[in-house]
């Protein structure tokens, strides 16, 4: 028999076969191989008649999925488009359906063959070749392969060149050695197919047949046939097969005694209710120790239990048997070792040694087993007194920390008929963990942990064994390392003894490193120990130089000294970047300098245009280092946050000074040059020094233009000397630049400043100017005491651009004005108050007024309103009257008032409206202005003069409320439960009058939207009461607008008589002020605690001095009390008191009389 791949043509439609090539093991219910579907169908061609020797040519269909397909309306087509067949019906779930064609419509010679769905769509695609005799089949195997079929075909039916599944069957329980399972059986099929298994089924002792889907149980005790069979997913059905299960009656009548008994002792054995042939099976034996014997009772004497374990009577007969067994325990054997425990060190010997006993005698018959913390096991015989003795040799190579298990048996290890152990710990130890350095930054990615982690005893590595490293952050696990696995936020890397933690952010806090060590390789930790660290939060600033990495830099040579450092700036953590906005640096890096200074050994600080920003807080900065062994400071000021500094070191490099350092254009000089190395050694032998004037600046280019050079020069004292120097070029730095061998190339550079010839004298007029106003100032230029006339460049400088000026360190803007006369005028207009300062300087820099620079200052105009202040909702339609002036004179322009907007009339204060108003000498007038809200009214002041512009000016109207007073009670304190009298004074702030018709409103803790109750009347006064029911705050609002609060308390009442008797004692009743008593209240009398209150809230007193006292009660919460009390002189006269009272009832009783 010969096969042939199928070819398959696909589209975007199902593959005609499909064939599955993996084997299924487990196949739980209705777990089959499923082919791909096209809309719902599953169906397969698996044979082809093309070439009948008489009938219709035929091919057959098979569903291989679980549910039926409809095929009505589906068509069957040849490759030219002739019909083969018209389907109708439906093919059920693993069924097969022959389709027979209308005449020769199929090629003997090869075809193609394409079934499509009833609505058109391509569901198989076969093409075959003339493979089969004459009147036998096409069919597919199960690898996916066409080959020749029997003659006639199998139509209808599971092709002959399919192969069944295979199916075998396993029990879980143990079968006795005797034949028979004591326990229930589970039982466990296994189907296997090279394409799938569509179902298995099984049955017990001829029942029927039921489909497996898992494990099954069997319980009844007999003998039980089970047959089983599977079935592929093209129908294969395999043979079917069997097994037989014995399973014994261990619950039958049987009676067996004893039941149980210890290892190695005799005893008789009874059986009673027998019914065949009796055995006695010792375990895991298959011949019996007793029997076979035939009688209703049976008597074994002398039977010798030599074996632990389970022994069983059984008991055969017609095909059953029962059981029933006899248990034979094992015996306990003592086992003491020694040490109980100790500590791990390494080239240390430890003797295992100890006794096995058994009923308190050696147990000489014992073996004893250690067994070591790797697995491994060492096994000795015990002697003639019971001892043993195992060596251990503590090292690297040999044997470690652990649990050391000594087990003693008798018999079988697996099933030993005695049995005892015992445990020798040998401890881990604590490893020197020592923390070398830390300078974590929390928040940051900056810094390093370091520890040293040793043995200690011999100082070695430990981490270069199996170890585990955990880290704990308040007592939650952070981060770990092993040398397979790590996680968490920290970075591990191990450099012989040393352990470095790094982070991509460190996160500020204390933590603990838990360090176990493992260097046996055993599993076991012969180290374990820990240390604690802590992760300081970063300051506010900080600031890291990430070019160069290392912070060194060397100087170059002139085309490679420009060089850029790179500097990143943070906040407080890694996230808070330092940018142009949060450093508070201006457009077009304006305040750099002031935010970043990087000064030292560089030819000078670098200024703005050398600062360049990236992102993330990066910084480019543009420097020229010039001497070795030198420092690059760099300087970072954020406002309101603080400071931060950082240090670059310059390297290689020579060392050279200059003499002078300053010139002044056009005069001649004598310069000094003194070179040395870096170590300050003089160089006598130079390659070159050479003088360039810094055009362009050196941020930008260094093709500079050569003044003067020596070459191969010598000099015994390190000193060159450039003799009648002349600078003809002002304003403008002259680079100094050396050359030398030291022994390498190595180069210094130093600066010279050529200065203008500060010789111009410059006079200007006026010296006072309006904020705001153009003002054109007339200059005089003198030099050397005579006019003098050139171009003249004409900066106005404020007091701290003066200051850099004079510091040489002033980028100069553009020039306001360009002349050329020595007398001559110029327009300036500046907004902002202060003293200013008219630099000038010839346009070819040579000749300037530096340190003589007229000033002038700018002052604001000044803005008073009458009247100078408003009230919310109180003044309406007023006239407000402004006068504006500037050095106490008049002037005329224009007033924008910010606050005031323009409606029918005028209303104030309203948010970022403003009205311009014209002045005129001095004065202007607003009509119909009313004031509806707090707020202030300011003023900018524009000059009429022609060209001016806005400018702030001084003054300002504020629009408030009314003064409210709150008169009743004085205290601001109202009592809870009890009604409060209010009193409420409103008055206009200006001119003390009381305001009548303002509406007030109170908010109370128990209501939070306001209540109004009343308006003011003609004095500004209102009267209300209330009586709070919750402790609090009352506030009061007057015009919608809070005016004062009112606090509530429960207020305490002293409740006694106004007058009482020197020496008579008095009780003093402390109550709330509605009535309750206080307990715990604390009395004082003038000052003086006479207790606390009783449950009854009193207090006994008596005075013993007459004249008024002060009583004060106090309590926590409560509002305190005071009350004054008259203290009397006492009776004298016995039964004074009583004639008193009877004269005064008398003295009423005859004025009643006279009244009638």
């Amino acid at each position: 028999m010969y096969g042939k791949k199928l070819v398959k043509r696909v589209g975007s439609v199902l593959i005609a076969a499909i064939i599955v090539a993996s084997a299924f093991a487990v196949l739980p219910q209705n777990d089959t191989v499923k082919a791909d579907t096209v809309n719902g169908a599953s169906i397969v061609l698996t044979e082809i008649m093309y070439n009948p020797t008489t009938g219709n040519e035929w091919i057959e269909l098979y569903n291989m999925g679980d549910q039926e397909v409809n095929v009505t309306g589906w068509t069957v087509k040849d490759d030219d488009g002739n019909t083969f067949a018209i389907l109708d019906g439906t093919i059920g779930a693993y069924e097969y359906m022959v389709v027979y064609g209308s005449g020769a419509v199929l090629n003997n010679d090869g075809d193609n063959i394409l079934v499509y769905d009833a609505a058109a769509l391509e569901i198989i695609n076969i093409t075959y070749s003339d493979e089969a005799a004459e009147n036998h089949s096409l069919e597919l195997n199960e690898n996916d392969e066409w080959v020749e079929g029997p003659e006639g075909g199998t139509p209808g039916m599971p092709n002959e060149a399919m192969t069944p599944p295979e199916t075998t069957h396993d029990i879980a329980e143990e079968q006795m050695p005797w034949g028979w399972y004591v326990t229930n059986v589970t039982v466990t099929l296994n189907a296997t197919d090279d394409t799938g298994v569509k179902e298995t089924k099984y049955r017990v002792d001829g029942g029927d047949w039921n489909v497996y889907t898992e494990p099954f149980v069997i319980s009844e005790p007999g003998s039980h046939l089970v047959e089983y069979y599977s079935t592929d997913v093209w129908g294969v059905e395999e043979e079917v097969k069997n097994f037989t299960v014995n399973i014994a009656n261990t619950s039958s009548n049987l009676a067996v005694t004893p039941t149980e008994i210890n290892w190695n002792e005799t005893a008789t054995v009874w059986v009673n209710n027998s019914q065949g042939e009796v055995s006695l099976y010792a375990p895991r034996e298959d011949t019996p120790r007793m029997g076979p014997e035939t009688r209703e009772i049976i008597r074994w004497l002398n039977v010798h239990f030599d074996v632990s374990g389970e022994w069983w009577v059984v008991d055969l007969f017609d095909g059953n048997a029962n059981a029933a067994k006899i248990v034979v325990h094992p015996l306990s054997l003592d086992v003491n070792a020694t040490p109980d425990e100790t500590d791990f060190q390494k080239n240390k010997y430890v003797d295992i040694q100890g006794t096995v006993t058994l009923d308190g005698e050696a147990a000489t018959q014992a073996k004893v087993k250690l067994i070591k913390p790797d697995g491994s096991e060492e096994i000795k015989d015990v002697d003639a007194s019971g001892n043993f003795l195992f060596t251990l040799y503590l090292s690297p190579a040999e044997d470690g920390a652990g649990e050391y298990n000594i087990t003693a048996f008798i018999g079988n290890e697996t099933y030993p008929d005695a049995f005892g152990y015992d445990v020798v710990m040998v401890n881990p130890i604590e490893p020197n963990i020592t923390l070398v350095s830390n300078n974590a930054v929390g928040g940051f990615d900056i810094g390093t942990v370091q520890f040293e982690i040793t043995d200690p005893a011999d100082g070695l590595a430990l981490l270069t064994n199996n170890y585990n490293i955990s880290i704990y952050k308040e007592d939650e696990l952070y981060a770990w390392y092993t040398p397979t696995e790590h996680g968490g936020p920290i970075n591990f890397e191990i450099y012989g003894k040393f352990l470095n933690l790094t982070s991509g952010m460190w996160e500020a806090g204390d933590y603990v490193i838990k360090v176990s060590v493992d260097i046996t390789g055993d599993g076991s930790w012969e180290y374990v120990g820990e240390a604690s660290y802590t992760v300081e939060a970063a300051p506010p600033v900080n600031l890291k130089i990430k070019d160069p990495a290392d912070k060194k830099i060397n100087v170059m040579d002139l085309a490679n000294n420009t060089q850029v450092i790179q500097v990143q700036i943070f906040g407080e953590n890694m996230t808070t970047y330092g940018t142009p906005e949060a450093l508070g640096i201006g457009e077009n890096n304006e305040n750099v300098t002031e935010r970043i200074k990087v000064e030292g050994d560089v030819l000078y600080a670098p200024p703005k245009a050398a600062y360049e920003y990236w992102k993330d807080g990066i910084w480019n900065i543009t420097v020229f280092p010039t001497i070795g062994n030198g420092k690059i400071y760099i300087n970072v000021t954020w406002p309101d946050k603080g400071e931060a500094s950082e240090v670059i070191d310059v390297v290689e490099g020579g060392y050279i000074t200059v003499e002078p350092t300053v010139v002044v254009v056009d005069n001649t000089y004598t310069v000094n040059v003194t070179v040395k190395t870096k170590d300050q050694n003089p160089v006598t032998l130079v390659d070159a020094i050479q003088l360039y004037y810094e055009d362009p600046a050196y941020y930008e280019d260094t093709g500079w233009t050569l003044i003067t050079e020596k070459t191969s020069e010598y000099s015994a004292t390190g000193v060159f000397t450039f003799e009648n120097f002349t600078a003809d070029r002002a304003a403008i730095n002259i680079v100094v630049a050396v050359k030398f061998r030291a022994p390498g190339e190595t180069y210094a550079y130093a600066r010279i400043i050529s200065n203008p010839a500060h010789d111009l004298n410059v006079s200007l007029s006026p010296d006072a100017v309006l904020a705001g106003e153009l003002t054109e100032f007339t200059v005089n230029i003198t030099r050397n005491g005579a006019p003098y006339t050139e171009t003249f460049e004409y900066y106005v400088l404020n007091e701290t651009e003066l200051q850099k000026l004079h510091e040489g360190i002033l980028e100069l803007p553009t020039p306001v004005y360009v002349g050329n006369d020595a007398n001559d005028t110029f327009d300036f207009i500046e907004t902002e108050p202060g003293t200013y300062y008219v630099y000038v300087r010839t346009q070819d820099k040579k000749h300037d007024n530096m340190e003589n620079e007229p000033s002038f200052t700018v002052s604001k105009a000044s803005v008073s309103v009458e009247p100078s202040l408003l009230v919310k909702n109180v003044d309406i339609n007023v006239t407000l009257e402004f006068t504006v002036t500037w050095n106490g004179e008049p002037v005329n322009g224009k007033l924008l008032i910010h606050g005031l907007q323009e409606v029918a009339s005028y209303e104030a204060y309203v948010e970022n409206a403003t009205y311009e108003l014209d002045i005129t000498n001095g004065t202007g007038t607003l009509e119909n202005v009313s004031a509806i809200a707090t707020g202030t009214l300011t003023f900018e002041f524009m000059s009429a003069t022609e060209g001016s512009t806005y400018a702030d000016a001084e003054g300002s109207l504020e629009i408030t409320t009314p003064t409210v007073e709150i008169t009743e009670p004085k205290e601001k304190v109202a009592f809870l439960a009890v009604e409060n009298l209010i009193t409420i004074v409103v008055k206009h702030p200006l001119t003390g009058n009381g305001i009548e018709g303002l509406t007030v409103e109170i908010i109370t803790p128990t209501r939070a939207d306001p209540v109004e109750v009343g308006k003011t009347d003609s004095n500004g006064k209102l009267i209300f009461g209330i009586v709070p029911l919750q402790t609090g705050k009352i506030k009061v609002l007057v015009e919608g607008e809070e005016a004062g609060e009112i606090s509530i308390w429960v207020g305490l009442k002293i409740v006694m008589a106004s007058e009482i008797e020197k020496d008579n004692e008095v009780t003093i009743l402390v109550t709330t002020r509605g009535g309750k008593p206080v307990e715990g209240a604390t009395v004082k009398v003038n000052g003086t605690t006479i207790g606390t209150t009783d449950a009854n809230g009193e207090i006994k007193y008596k005075p013993t001095k007459e004249g008024p006292i002060k009583i004060t009660a106090e309590k926590e919460g409560y509002y305190p009390a005071e009350k004054t009390v008259e203290v009397k002189k006492g009776a004298e006269t016995p039964g004074f008191e009583f004639v008193g009272i009877a004269i005064a009832i008398a003295l009423i009783a005859l004025i009643y009389r006279r009244r009638k």
